[in-house]
């Protein structure tokens, strides 16, 4: 598993891999898209297993290979929809080469926090919640170009976002098993992103702001639950999640096109 080589330097081979396999969907048939993506996700899991295989145990395993997997099937979702272009698509890849690099160092520092404490727990938590919020976006922006029953749109972002919530919320303990304190908010946090799907879905938006009002809807619910359960919040808080929820709907309010 090891070959000699350090955690860094299998990471960097992971995300240069998984660049690799990105910039391969050129050359792949529109048709195969779909099995390409999946292709691409499992791959991921595998590559980030390899590199964090020291010191996880199957709680760990599970919990930090959800947000590379999910972090790569919305970056290659989102991907097909470029321009078949390599001046768009090249520096997207190499973006995102980038962020997987920086996503699995962060989930290093979890694996290893767990055992003890370590300074960079802070900044990879920073980085695993804008990470998850990055997925979002863009793995709903694809749900939505579907142009599925509203039901069915709920029933979509609930799926997407309960394992997401569930690893965020697991990273503020680390226990060696997810409580099931931990299964219930999750559980709940994304039944209320499903319901928000759901009515969204009777709302007019473009897609992007489509995706870009549910993105913030998470922001601020997993955020505020972040922030109780760190024992952090108080009324500046509340008053910060609450106001950029405001904005992002007073936003989403006047790019809809209310005349069809």
């Amino acid at each position: 598993m090891n070959f000699r080589l350090n955690k860094r330097q299998k990471i960097i081979i992971s995300a240069a891999i998984l660049t690799i396999g990105l910039l391969s969907t050129q050359l792949v048939d529109f048709n195969l898209r779909f099995k390409f993506i999946t292709g691409l996700a499992v791959l991921a899991g595998i590559l980030s297993l390899w590199s964090l295989w020291e010191g996880l145990n199957l709680t760990k395993a599970v919990a930090l290979l959800i947000l590379p997997v999910f972090f790569t099937t919305a970056v290659a979702s989102f991907y097909f929809l470029l321009p078949v272009r390599w001046l768009t698509r090249l520096p997207v890849a190499a973006t995102f080469g980038l962020m997987f690099y920086l996503l699995l160092l962060a989930q290093n520092v979890f694996n290893v926090a767990a055992i003890r404490t370590i300074p960079l727990y802070r900044a990879a938590s920073t980085a695993s919640f804008l990470f998850t919020l990055l997925s979002v976006f863009f793995i709903f922006n694809v749900v939505y170009a579907f142009n599925l029953l509203f039901l069915w749109n709920g029933v979509a972002v609930f799926l997407i976002s309960y394992p997401l919530i569930l690893q965020l919320l697991w990273s503020i303990e680390m226990a060696d098993r997810i409580s099931a304190a931990v299964f219930v908010q999750s559980l709940v946090l994304g039944f209320v992103l499903g319901e928000l799907a759901l009515s969204f879905s009777f709302w007019p938006m473009p897609t992007t702001i489509w995706s870009l009002a549910l993105s913030s809807s998470m922001y601020v619910v997993l955020g505020l639950t972040t922030q109780v359960l760190r024992g952090r919040a108080n009324k500046r808080v509340v008053l910060e999640y609450l106001g950029i929820g405001t904005i992002v709907l007073i936003v989403s309010f006047l790019a809809t096109s209310w005349t069809g």
